[in-house]
């Protein structure tokens, strides 16, 4: 019953219309310090949706869902604890969500993204650079930014681990 929720909800987000672009990688990797060294990490399992065109931003848009569940630190024990309540409650929350509100052109290739990002259960407005490469038949999107876990409800305050998490998004996509 589960598998069929989880279907339904990804075909649902995910429906193809004839503008949207055909996803062919996305990925999502992260920084934290942990006892003041990188743990480096990754989400195998992401998706984005797009029909992005530089010449209507208006109706433009970004979507993106992660797996939790496919969170990777080369640690599987480690792993495994991001998952429990502790930090991210996969079980309850097993989607990281991001849906853009609007995006606005600064530069050349470069944009703001204003979007709704939500983990576990809050769901907070963030803006974050993108850099958008376009050309007739693909799209390249990449973005590096921050978060504050806390404000996300993933872990408490600690001594030993940061509060700021870098991210960085690469996608690319075929007309």
């Amino acid at each position: 019953m589960k598998l069929k929720l989880i279907i339904v909800f990804c075909l649902s987000v995910f429906s193809v219309s004839s503008q949207e672009l055909t996803q062919n990688s996305a990925s999502v990797d992260f920084k934290i310090k942990n006892m003041g060294f990188n743990v480096d990490g990754f989400f195998s399992d992401v998706k984005i949706a797009t029909n992005f065109k530089s010449n209507d931003l208006e109706n433009s848009y970004i979507k993106g869902v992660i797996n939790v569940t496919s969170i990777d630190t080369d640690i599987k024990k480690r792993d495994k604890h991001l998952l429990t309540a502790d930090y991210f409650e996969a079980e309850t929350f097993p989607f990281i969500k991001l849906s853009s509100k609007k995006i606005e052109r600064k530069a050349s290739n470069k944009y703001l993204l204003t979007a709704s990002l939500t983990i576990k259960k809050t769901t907070k407005t963030i803006v974050i650079p993108l850099e958008i490469i376009e050309s007739a038949n693909s799209i390249a999107i990449k973005s590096s930014f921050s978060i504050n876990r806390l404000d996300y409800e993933v872990g408490t305050s600690s001594w030993v681990l940061s509060d700021i998490v870098k991210i960085q998004i690469n996608y690319t996509g075929n007309k």
